[in-house]
């Protein structure tokens, strides 16, 4: 039943994402095309438009993929959909984990399209060689490897991104157990969650600066931080990030089971 519910969660998703995918690979590839042309003042103006364009497809990529998986949440649990979502011989908990699935799902081949695009819109040997000259530069003056932090932060954008959608669905679980004003409370309440739990990661660090005075410099000054700190930080960023990411899916699941009020 898992798959079945994970195939209509997804379609739901792409409906629409799949419109912003194309348009970004589109624009990416006028980004490219006009890069090509001849310089000209309106070979600038032009590129300078489609570079802008394809930058905020890149952007609506990723807030679309966010906003399409709180709709289906909350279109599916809680309006129309609901009648006949609760009518189907599931549990509570396989119809959030399809949900938290899709996300997952759907985030991924997101921030793949993201790739594809740059990719497409921005590559070409110049490019390469500046990166890797600049990669290399850094990398000789922090003693760090680039390949490791570029891996670092992407797992970590896609770790942030999924805190995101999670706390909105406490949001949402939490928003509609009220009687009025639950599109209200729903955004109130995933903004707070959210939040504190980046607080709660702004706070963990800051304890750890206390045993440790070269993470204590990201909090008391403006110079570099070591290799070995960069490290150690992207590392329990990261573990915080599984943390909090599990602990929403659980406050979820909790309050998921205590009962629907369907609009």
């Amino acid at each position: 039943m898992l798959k079945k519910l994970l195939k209509y969660d997804i379609k739901y998703i792409y409906k629409v994402l799949i419109v912003f995918y194309i348009l970004s690979i589109f624009f990416g590839g006028l980004t490219r095309l006009v890069s090509l042309m001849e310089s000209s003042t309106m070979r600038t103006i032009i590129y300078g438009i489609l570079n802008g364009v394809t930058i905020s497809m890149l952007f609506s990529v990723i807030i679309n993929t966010i906003m399409r998986s709180w709709a289906r949440f909350t279109n599916n649990i809680y309006k129309d959909e609901a009648y006949l979502t609760h009518t189907l011989p599931i549990d509570r908990k396989t119809l959030f984990n399809s949900k938290i699935l899709s996300i997952i799902i759907t985030l991924f081949t997101s921030v793949l399209i993201l790739a594809i695009t740059i990719f497409i819109a921005y590559y070409s040997k110049e490019n390469i060689t500046l990166l890797r000259n600049t990669f290399s530069m850094i990398e000789n003056i922090y003693s760090i490897n680039m390949t490791l932090v570029i891996i670092f932060i992407l797992i970590i954008f896609f770790l942030e991104i999924l805190s995101m959608v999670e706390s909105g669905y406490v949001g949402i679980i939490l928003g509609h157990r009220k009687n009025d004003k639950r599109i209200m409370y729903s955004v109130l309440f995933g903004f707070l969650v959210y939040i504190i739990s980046q607080i709660l990661i702004i706070i963990f660090i800051y304890i750890l600066g206390l045993f440790d005075s070269n993470i204590m410099l990201l909090f008391t000054s403006n110079s570099s931080i070591t290799s070995n700190t960069l490290n150690i930080i992207m590392i329990i960023t990261t573990i915080l990030y599984l943390i909090i990411n599990t602990i929403l899916y659980i406050i979820c699941q909790k309050v998921f089971n205590k009962g629907i009020n369907v609009d």
